[in-house]
């Protein structure tokens, strides 16, 4: 499975541009505040189905988002997963130091940890990503077996094959009252932008990073802009395409 992208006419790099360290133990930069786009829905109601409500508890998850440049692309484009992490599978310290930049962030905004941190963390995560592939089935575009329920959080690891693992970076977005498998339902078991197929996929309108924007955003009530993706991530989703309410209480505060 593959991310391409293609863009026809001028293509314009942009430059990844971070502000001053927040916490020099595992930040390297916060990122400045984008342009407020939508708010997230306000209901905490869950949905019935009883096969992943019972996943949903009162513990925490940390959301994160990991950054690849696609092979061969000259760093132009790029491909991005969502990564949820129970607060339990960090160190007590850890999740102080966590809860600290969370409580810096706003809803437009996310922080870029250091890679000497992040690279020596362990913490086991669900792996939330997207590709194109020959299926039509409703998530079929979407890997959850056990590499992707339990991918460390130092793992160099991406769904799909044209990713350039050597130049990972991670990005918090905030905390969740989501678990990743519970994530994984809310954004699958029914169409929520999209039925997330490998058949639906656009280069363009519906990519790997229109799919981190629907879960960062529909699921978890976050922000959906990221860290310069220029060409790679031009589409604004709407959460009134996911036809439950959020299911995240998440929190950036």
């Amino acid at each position: 499975m593959k991310c391409w992208i293609v863009f026809t006419g001028l293509l314009v790099a942009t430059t990844f541009d971070v502000g001053t360290s927040a916490d020099d133990a595992i930040i390297s930069a916060e990122l400045k505040a984008q342009d407020m786009i939508g708010r997230p829905h306000d209901s905490n109601q869950l949905r019935s189905q009883q096969h992943y409500q019972e996943r949903i508890d009162s513990d925490d998850s940390f959301v994160f988002l990991q950054k690849f440049p696609l092979e061969h692309s000259d760093g132009l484009f790029f491909h991005t997963e969502v990564l949820v992490c129970p607060r339990d599978n960090f160190s007590t310290e850890d999740q102080a130091k966590i809860d600290d930049l969370v409580s810096s962030l706003d809803d437009t905004s996310f922080v870029e940890i250091k890679e000497s941190w992040w690279s020596t963390r362990t913490a086991n995560c669900v792996e939330m990503g997207y590709g194109g592939a020959p299926c039509k089935e409703r998530c079929c575009a979407v890997p959850h077996g056990p590499d992707q329920v339990n991918f460390s959080l130092n793992e160099r690891r991406a769904v799909i094959s044209n990713a350039d693992l050597t130049q990972k970076s991670l990005f918090l977005y905030g905390r969740g009252t989501l678990d990743g498998e519970a994530a994984y339902h809310a954004t699958c078991d029914q169409t929520c932008w999209s039925n997330w197929a490998g058949t639906d996929y656009n280069p363009l309108t519906n990519n790997c990073n229109t799919f981190t924007s629907t879960v960062l955003h529909c699921i978890f009530g976050l922000s959906e802009k990221k860290p310069n993706l220029g060409p790679s991530d031009m589409v604004t989703v709407t959460c009134d395409k996911c036809p439950s309410p959020s299911l995240g209480t998440a929190s950036t505060v």
